[in-house]
């Protein structure tokens, strides 16, 4: 201790030396300033011009204010949540101190200084940039001739995160100055920003380290600057550190000096034009392995990581995976990977799955580190998926990125539908295409459904509030689907040569969703494929981008002639009394709708519009169709009785004539038709039977997604108990041909997990043995025994079966377990809990960080409220500790989402709809992005109340004569 405050005297000794000798540099940075003001242009991109000066610690003075100027009226530039359009910033240049080092009060801070270059649009006596819990020492503005701007005050506008300048006389149009800083920001574990993280070493000590997560609106927190994604600029960052520790930032190191003291500073290439979102700073003592891509110029790829994952190998399927989809995208797009290095993290505490920071792309632990002999087959793909998904930005987001939040859709629409082709170009076994539809498309669906989704183009995108709420299922998911979709209608070709051309046309711009489809437009005549729908290619797909929603289309056989079928289309809903015209749309809820079928021959047949009114199709042989064939399309398809009843008949005697996306697709559809009253639940029941035959894990997969809402709303029913019957004997062809023997390919694993686990949840008295056998091994061996796939499975039916004892076992592994993913297993097991005291110790223990890191809470309150025995408690622990939870956890990118989607799904009752409705009405004020999941949660109890009255007699009389009958 005593040696900690010494050497603290030390430092803070040196920083003011330093920021003497720093006045002295000031002037060689105005001279510079001057020089790139009179050229227009940035400073030199070999940056050899950063300040040596850090702020001594002003953490007694206060940001200069005058409140009679900070009430924002709507007359003045920073009462607007947008950035006044006066000001365009061009370059940056920025230099942060992170102290790993506890001050006297036990806190970590950082300092920092930056200089904004900017020009000037409008004339205006303000400079209104973005700030966000900095407090400033020094702020001047300079013109291009280096002379000092008279600055009237200065102040911070907090509704708004800005810094606000005033100066006494109006900037000049079309002229250069510089906006420069000095400034201390506090270096949290709040996931935000210039942020600290720490990992336990080897010998038990924890190691601090600073990381950054800027997206979308924490740039601000680290400096201040012009923070929205349409405002790109270049950047040359200096970071600051002490022996061990290194520094990261997006370009290679340009040089690493000794400042003073232990202090070195280590200052980076100057960067491209990029938005502020995308910068990454890490000060860190990590390890890493490095590749090289095979393409010219070949491109160093790292992965960092804690030097233990490192040296156990943990690191090297990413190592491996890394270069070959970088070389795989740069082919595809025919658009060379533009940096001249791929690094990537592995963050102890993330609050994302991962994030593009543009050459330093930074990561959860699970979503980058895996260990073939520790970790499961679900792991080794959720680490490809995030890394393709992640490198795919490199491209769309980073290189080309939205004017405006509103069109986040080209970022994370094309990431998650890219991500697949790098999955399955790398590893084909996953199957990962054909399973698009249960990860991505039946994800997409089920939000879409609802009256209170919203257009993948969003509207009323303001507040930091509005602008994370964006990053949900619609863009993600649907906005992925949609691009399958154009593919799919384009052709590959014509896909491929519209992107290639958008993005050389696009490259470190900011762009819409009129200019992508002006270029696929373009594309489509330029190649000979199927041609551009009636009215244009850019009028069709705004249909399926401006207007929330997705349709079913309806196919009846015309009784005169068989092989003609009529065609209409109308809105999905899940509620079936909810009006299908609200809220207003430019469209009146119409698509432009490609109609791909295959009638019972199997025969292909190229895509038509379907359009208002009904429309008649000949399919030229067989008396029913499959619509939506290969399930490219995003919608639903209804069938009249008659064909619902030969497509019962052809799965219940030869399932193989009908593909299996489809055959996994038409269970989703029939479920949620008849979750919707379009269809009876006895012909979508009728459907079921066949999967005692089909051990494809794609079918299953759907269908036991599809039956998980009767999990939801027969818990606590008559029904349930004929329900769980009826799964177990569904599951138990299935059961008895996986084996506890963990051979197969990737979906064999994936299948005999799905088969374990659904008998062991309802009650396959072998399976529940044979997972205790399991379990009370693991308890006395030295060595896990149980295999990696069946870890969570096992360690679930554990718990929920087993006792105290076995409850506090687990929960000591989980506490001692340094690797990642086997943790996030033993997180599940203990959320299977079925007492309620130990589930209210855990609850307590989860807002504990000492306990449970920040990034895990929201994901252990969601596998609890997924577990009937746990749900009622922690939702009422939830509404309890919510202001707790808000402010320690809310903040990340869409955690309230998951987090209320999933205590509030089972909602059936009057009663549980006035709680809903009152905690919404008692945290109107802080619900910040989770608010559209609550609206989203009162429709969903809403229709979940009507559900119950209107179909459990229906189901419970199916299943109670089905069983009687088996």
């Amino acid at each position: 201790m005593s040696k900690d405050d010494s050497t603290k005297g030390k430092i803070v000794l040196s920083k003011r030396a330093a920021f003497a000798i720093g006045v002295l540099v000031i002037l060689v940075i105005v001279a510079v300033g001057l020089l790139a003001g009179l050229l227009g242009k940035p400073a030199p991109e070999k940056c050899t011009v950063v300040s040596d000066t850090t702020a001594p610690n002003p953490s007694k003075s206060t940001t200069p204010n005058t409140p009679a100027e900070t009430s924002g009226s709507p007359d003045q530039p920073w009462a607007n949540i947008r950035l006044p359009s006066s000001l365009i910033p061009y370059h940056y240049t920025v230099d942060l101190q992170p102290d790993l080092k506890l001050d006297d009060e036990g806190l970590h801070w950082f300092n920092g200084n930056s200089t904004a270059y900017f020009s000037v649009a409008q004339s205006t006596n303000f400079i209104v940039i973005h700030s966000f819990k900095l407090n400033y020492t020094s702020v001047s503005v300079a013109n291009t001739k280096g002379q000092a701007v008279s600055i009237v005050t200065y102040w911070t506008y907090d509704p708004n995160e800005y810094l606000v300048v005033e100066v006494d006389k109006p900037l000049s149009v079309g002229e250069n100055y510089t906006l420069s800083t000095v400034f201390l920001g506090p270096l949290a574990n709040d996931l935000r920003g210039l942020y600290l993280s720490r990992y336990t070493g080897t010998d038990r000590k924890e190691i601090p380290i600073a990381v950054s997560q800027m997206q979308p609106t924490d740039a601000r927190k680290s400096f201040p600057c012009f923070d929205e994604p349409g405002l790109k600029a270049t950047f040359s960052i200096s970071l600051w550190h002490e022996p061990p520790y290194y520094a990261l930032s997006n370009m290679p190191a340009l040089s690493t000096d000794l400042v003073y003291g232990s202090w070195y500073r280590t200052r980076f290439e100057t960067t491209f034009p990029m938005s502020t979102y995308l910068l990454g700073f890490a000060v860190c003592d990590f390890n890493y392995t490095e590749a090289y891509t095979s393409s010219e110029p070949k491109i160093q790829t790292r992965i960092y990581a804690r030097p233990e994952s490192v040296s156990l190998g943990n690191v090297d399927y990413a190592r491996n995976a890394t270069p070959y989809i970088l070389d795989y995208y740069a082919e595809y797009f025919n658009v060379s990977y533009p940096l001249p290095k791929s690094d990537q993290m592995a963050i102890p505490d993330f609050a994302l799955g991962g994030m593009e920071n543009w050459g330093l792309v930074m990561y959860r632990e699970t979503a980058l580190l895996f260990d073939p002999d520790i970790n499961s087959i679900r792991n080794k793909q959720r680490v490809l998926a995030v890394i393709a998904h992640e490198l795919s930005h490199q491209w769309f987001g980073n290189l080309i990125s939205p004017l405006w939040w509103d069109e986040v859709w080209l970022n994370e629409g094309f990431a998650s539908y890219v991500e697949y082709l790098g999955q399955d170009k790398v590893d084909p076994e996953f199957r990962v295409m054909d399973q698009y539809i249960l990860l991505d498309m039946h994800t997409a669906f089920t939000v879409d459904a609802l009256v209170t989704s919203r257009p993948i183009v969003a509207e009323n995108v303001n507040t930091p509030s509005d602008i994370n709420a964006l990053f949900d299922d619609i863009s993600y998911e649907k906005a992925g689907c949609i691009i399958r979709m154009i593919n799919h209608m384009t052709g590959e070709e014509a896909f491929k040569l519209g992107l290639k051309q958008y993005l050389e046309e696009y490259a470190y711009g900011s762009v819409t969703h009129e200019l992508l489809f002006k270029y696929w437009e373009k594309a489509v005549e330029e190649i000979d494929g199927p041609g551009n729908p009636p009215g244009g290619f850019a009028e069709a797909m705004n249909t399926w981008v401006l207007q929330m929603g997705y349709p079913v289309i309806n196919v009846r056989q015309d009784p005169d002639n068989l092989k003609n079928m009529k065609l209409s289309q109308e809105r999905f809903l899940l509620d079936p009394e909810a009006d299908i015209t609200k809220p207003d749309s430019p469209y009146g809820y119409e698509w432009a709708v490609p109609f791909w079928f295959a009638n019972e021959l199997g025969e292909n047949l190229q895509w038509i519009l379907v359009g208002d009114g009904e429309i008649t199709v000949n399919t030229t042989g067989g008396d029913y169709i499959i619509g939506n064939s290969g399930a490219f399309g995003y919608y639903r398809v209804n069938y009249d009785s008659n064909i619902w009843g030969r497509i019962t008949n052809v799965l219940n005697t030869d399932y193989e004539k009908i593909n299996v996306k489809n055959r996994a697709q038409l269970i989703d559809d029939a479920f949620n038709l008849a979750r919707a009253k379009r269809l009876d639940y006895e012909t979508a029941l009728d459907l079921t039977p066949f999967l005692r035959n089909d051990l494809d894990y794609i079918t299953w997969e759907s269908a036991l997604e599809a039956l998980s809402y009767f999990d939801d709303m027969l818990g606590r029913s008559k029904a349930y108990g004929v329900y769980s019957d009826y799964l177990l004997y569904l599951i138990q062809p299935l059961y008895d041909n996986v084996t506890w023997t963990d051979t197969g390919n990737y979906l064999h694993k994936y299948q005999r997990v799905n088969a374990i686990s659904t008998a062991c949840s309802y009650g396959n008295e072998d399976c529940i043995s044979k997972a205790a056998s399991q379990f009370q091994l693991f308890r006395t061996a030295e060595i896990n025994p149980i295999s990696p796939n069946l870890r969570s499975t096992v360690y679930c039916s554990g718990i929920s079966n087993g006792d105290s004892n076995d409850w506090d076992f687990l929960w000591q592994k989980y506490l001692n377990e340094s690797n990642s993913q086997e943790k996030a297993a033993l997180e599940y097991g203990l959320t299977c809990v079925r007492t309620p005291w130990i589930i209210q110790r855990l609850l307590e223990f989860t807002i504990n960080d000492d306990y449970v890191k920040k990034q895990d809470a929201t994901g252990i309150f969601q596998d609890l409220c997924r577990n009937e025995y746990a749900r009622d408690q922690t939702w009422d622990f939830i509404r309890k500790e919510w202001d707790f939870i808000f402010q320690t956890y809310g903040i990340g990118l869409s955690s309230f989402n998951g987090l209320i989607e999933s205590c509030t799904s089972h909602f059936s009752t009057e009663f549980e709809l006035a709680e809903l409705k009152a905690f919404k009405e008692n945290n109107l004020e802080i619900l910040g992005s989770g608010l559209t999941a609550v609206n989203q949660a009162l429709e969903r109890t809403n229709t979940n109340i009507k559900w119950k009255a209107d179909n459990e007699d229906v189901i419970f009389k199916w299943l109670t004569e089905t069983v009687t009958n088996v």
